[in-house]
């Protein structure tokens, strides 16, 4: 029993990216990486230069 390892939880996001206010819902926005409280806080939030340069491969 105690040479058991402990599995990592989840990563668990606890405040919005933007405006650094605490993410309670369940519909969060996410680009590059990271959280957002809301549709304001992720438009407003511009994407990064390597996201906008890579194509989309089809």
């Amino acid at each position: 029993m105690a040479d058991e390892k402990k599995e990592a939880a989840p990563e668990v996001i606890k405040n919005c990216a933007g405006c650094k206010k605490p993410v309670k819902r369940s519909r969060r926005y996410f680009r590059d990486g990271k959280y957002y409280c809301n549709y304001n806080c992720w438009r407003s939030a511009k994407p990064s230069k390597e996201a906008a340069a890579a194509p989309a491969e089809a």
